[in-house]
């Protein structure tokens, strides 16, 4: 049962640590994949020209999906850079708990942690808001019909950003605060998130 135990944990930890770094892998690939569909969406409306946008039926052709470009990957690698303090985190806390470390070498990764997170937590909070603001400029200036994930994602994100914000400035009920931090710092949301995002963006592209 123990190790059982132990393995869910370690699981719990390693997935969003694989999440994010697939996400960060994925945006790149995502970016050349949506501009192969709309070299290919333009070919297909010169293909249409002669029907002045309708078909032989009389009916109107559909737009295909497209999104923006500029600010989707901007908005991507804002969340990135945000975020990258809590992936820290995550990884050594995990580090500590389940490998058979020395005292000392325990002691250096926590102060280390502690000094990142004095340094990069600043950008947690400035970055995630900037990046919901580009993320809802993107899904205004995008279309999409293969797929209602991305607009999800955008909606989580954003209840994410206001817990996070809400936790930062203590502007709930005491009885609420611990709540509210468990699920704005769970690994399990977290991972959920990025996947929802990543698989709703790969289904567009």
């Amino acid at each position: 049962m123990t190790a059982t135990r132990n393995c869910r944990k370690i699981f719990a930890i390693l997935a969003p640590l694989i999440l994010f770094a697939f996400c960060v892998w994925t945006g790149p690939v995502a970016a050349n994949d949506h501009k192969r569909s709309e070299r290919d969406q333009a070919r297909y409306e010169r293909m249409k020209k002669h029907y002045d946008g309708e078909n032989p039926e009389g009916r109107r052709v559909k737009r295909g999906d497209k999104g923006n470009e500029l600010t989707g990957q901007t908005a991507a690698w804002l969340f990135v850079a945000a975020n990258l303090t809590v992936v820290l985190s995550i990884l050594m806390k995990g580090v500590n708990s389940y490998f058979p470390l020395e005292p000392e070498t325990k002691s250096t990764i926590r102060r280390f942690n502690q000094l990142q997170k004095n340094h990069l937590m600043r950008f947690h909070y400035l970055l995630n808001p900037l990046a919901l603001c580009i993320a809802i400029f993107h899904f205004l200036l995008s279309s999409c019909r293969k797929s209602s994930l991305p607009e999800w994602s955008l909606l989580f994100v954003t209840m994410m950003v206001f817990l996070g914000l809400m936790t930062k400035f203590k502007v709930t009920p005491k009885w609420m605060r611990r709540f509210i931090y468990g699920l704005h710092t769970s690994p399990a949301v977290f991972s959920a998130l990025i996947l929802m995002l990543v698989v709703g963006h790969l289904i567009v592209g």
